[in-house]
């Protein structure tokens, strides 16, 4: 067995003769069958379906095309009289249903009979127009007919549809009925309304809880004993409603944090399926991010024209990141779209000017875009930053028309392809991660300041291990056999390597499924950890506070401090002196 079983599996050790080996509806229908033969039960379909009424005492609502007369009982409406339209002289008195107030809706003759009777005043609930809606929109100005065939088939069926979870088993269903139903009596021939379906998750609050009696109370409770009780109560999270009394005034918060950070905010805590509970440190913390993109944007905007070998990243990984944000938006990763426009970009952006990114042109250029990718979430400060990139008009009337990739094959779509050029900006940025968390280390263990560091990149051979490994990763290779793949490589045939090997192996064996697809990416782009390094020397010096870094490959210098045999690809021997 190479994975967990899934399936039904067969019944065994039965008492009845014939059941042992079925699996599945097999066996579901044999013990129906079973059951019913000497009448202990019988089989069932049970739908998480929701009875739904279909009348309301409202005034806003289909009119039901019925008549009620004491001499012929209930009577449809006449086709020739269809249809019915709501009455203009109701009077909406707060209580009861208006409809009854108009005598010249309320009484009609009998159109079998000719006396007189009275027109139902109930009407049809909102979601017998809300099932089949989408069908009567492309063809709304159609006088004669509630759609035509050929509009219907042309334009249907919807490509998209958002709703509420609670949806699922009420108005989708139906919805669903509807267009089955019409297609039936051949008014078109779609078979399903819907293309693509996502259902939003709730938005929860603090609520107070009894644990004792499970029941979620409103929060006039808070503080409070359990009515129910006595018991004290605790707090649980709950779905925000007008009966718990939990939720949150969306217009206090835009007073107070503006509207921009309350959408960042409830985009960003959840993805769109999922529910989400309304914290308000977290929308201060958006508020901050808000305040550092535009703080940023501003000073960008005083840069000269001056350009640096480090502008060629800036704009490869601002395209990376674009492609990226389309990518996620098109899937509706809403989650993980914001976290690149407002997130991502904005670090690098700040990584290009430690850098020492100076460039004015560029990052009028960046901006533009920038503003486009910002703008369904944060419309207004992106309408801000592209009147400041110098954009023409609204952003909001701007068409995104980034130039982006085409799908392509397997290979040039795979997570583990990245240009050297971004590769090496995530290794410096990793390897000055590291350092920074091993000076607080050395300093303690020396009892003073450092104010050098050796840098000891992995020897090449293990490079090439870490890629092999990836590689028979990428390829669905059965893993057991990967030691013996990894002794016939050439880079295993040295004598002074190959009792390395195993070792080294066993320490990727270890990563190897933990690696992201990113850190894969940088691994694979075979990058001169030595030269990298080197060129960055005086940027790593001045980062981490110290006068001197010195790098070289393990084997080739000075085993400061042992480190050598710990070197790894992006994982160098690091030593403080």
């Amino acid at each position: 067995m190479t994975a967990a079983f899934e399936g039904y599996a067969p019944m065994v050790n039965s008492t009845k003769d014939g059941f042992d080996g079925l699996s599945g509806d097999q066996a579901k229908r044999a013990v129906i069958e079973t059951l019913e033969e000497i009448d202990a039960g019988s089989g069932m379909v049970q739908w998480k379906i929701r009875d739904w009424l279909i009348s309301r005492q409202r005034y806003w609502g289909t009119p039901i095309p019925i008549i009620h007369c004491e001499e012929c009982g209930m009577v449809p409406v006449p086709e020739e009289d269809l249809p019915v339209l709501l009455p203009d002289d109701v009077i909406f008195s707060g209580s009861g249903n208006p409809m009854e107030t108009s005598p010249t809706f309320s009484q009609v003759a009998c159109p079998t009979c000719g006396l007189d009777a009275r027109r139902e005043t109930d009407t049809m609930d909102t979601f017998v127009d809300s099932s089949w809606y989408f069908m009567r929109y492309p063809d709304a100005l159609n006088s004669t007919e509630c759609f035509s065939n050929r509009a219907s088939d042309y334009w249907m069926n919807v490509d998209f549809y958002c709703g509420g979870i609670e949806h699922a088993q009420m108005h989708l269903i139906y919805a669903r009925f509807w267009t089955k139903a019409l297609r039936d009596l051949g008014l078109h021939t779609v078979d399903e309304p819907f293309q693509e379906l996502l259902c939003q998750g709730m938005v929860n609050a603090q609520a107070p809880f009894c644990k004792k009696c499970n029941v979620t109370l409103p929060v006039s409770n808070r503080g409070k004993e359990c009515p129910h009780c006595a018991s004290p109560l605790g707090e649980r999270s709950a779905k925000m409603s007008k009966s718990l009394g939990n939720t949150v005034g969306p217009v206090s918060m835009i007073e107070q944090y503006g509207a921009d950070t309350v959408r960042l905010f409830i985009l960003f805590a959840a993805q769109p399926t999922a529910g989400m509970d309304w914290s308000d440190v977290a929308v201060e913390a958006c508020h901050r991010q808000m305040g550092s993109i535009w703080k940023f944007v501003r000073s960008m905007l005083d840069w000269g024209d001056d350009s640096a070998e480090i502008d060629s990243w800036l704009e490869e990984s601002f395209a990376t990141r674009r492609q990226e944000w389309n990518d996620r938006m098109d899937s509706v990763d809403l989650r993980a779209a914001v976290m690149t426009s407002h997130y991502e970009v904005y670090s690098d952006l700040v990584w290009y000017h430690r850098r020492g990114g100076r460039n004015g042109n560029l990052a009028r250029t960046i901006l533009s875009d920038w503003a486009k990718m910002l703008h369904p979430t944060t419309p207004h400060i992106a309408e801000e930053i592209w009147m400041l990139a110098g954009g023409q008009g609204l952003v909001a009337a701007v068409e995104i028309d980034f130039p982006l990739k085409e799908s392509g094959t397997k290979e040039e779509k795979s997570p583990v392809k990245m240009s050297s050029v971004l590769a090496a900006e995530i290794f410096l940025q990793s390897v000055i991660d590291q350092a920074r968390q091993m000076k607080g280390l050395a300093e303690r263990h020396l009892d003073e300041e450092v104010t050098s560091m050796t840098i000891q990149c992995a020897e090449g051979w293990k490079g090439e291990m870490v890629r092999k490994g990836i590689e028979l990763v990428e390829s669905d290779f059965p893993m057991k056999k990967a030691m013996g793949e990894m002794m016939s490589q050439p880079f295993a045939q040295s004598d002074g390597i190959k009792p390395l090997v195993a070792g080294a192996w066993k320490r990727v064996m270890k990563q190897l499924f933990r690696w992201s697809p990113t850190y894969r990416a940088v691994l694979m782009a075979n990058l001169d950890e030595v030269a990298v390094l080197i060129s960055a020397k005086d940027f790593i010096a001045a980062e981490l506070g110290i006068e001197n870094v010195q790098v070289h490959q393990a084997g080739d210098g000075v085993d400061v401090g042992g480190k050598a045999k710990f070197a790894f690809p992006s994982e160098p021997g690091i030593a403080y002196l």
